[in-house]
């Protein structure tokens, strides 16, 4: 049974073979601004992480630093430890340094 939809315009009628209901359009957008800050965030920390316990590399930095920081996010979120510095930013990075630390440390094990 085939009912009939009232279009925007009154005076015309379009069957429900002919309505197609979509997702809005999202095109993909990188924005820069939100990605920034992570990666200088997890490079500091990376390059922390590689004057204790040794490694180089502006890339390896960026890389060993943002899998420290979900390491160390992953390490508060499951053990409830965190840093307690009394600054936010500082308790971020001390636990993304922890977590840096830890993958290249990892790494050196299995390698």
């Amino acid at each position: 049974m085939s009912r009939a939809r009232k279009s925007a315009k009154p005076d015309k009628i379009v069957p429900d073979e002919k309505v197609e209901i979509l997702p809005p359009r999202r095109g993909l957008t990188f924005d820069w601004r939100r990605l920034l800050p992570p990666v200088a965030f997890g490079t500091a920390a990376g390059f922390i992480a590689s004057i204790v316990v040794g490694g180089g590399g502006f890339l390896r930095h960026a890389v060993v630093g943002l899998l420290g920081m979900l390491v160390g996010q992953g390490i508060v979120h499951l053990t409830g430890w965190r840093a307690s510095t009394g600054y936010r930013f500082l308790d971020s990075m001390a636990m993304a340094v922890i977590g840096a630390i830890l993958v290249v440390l990892l790494a050196r094990f299995i390698a």
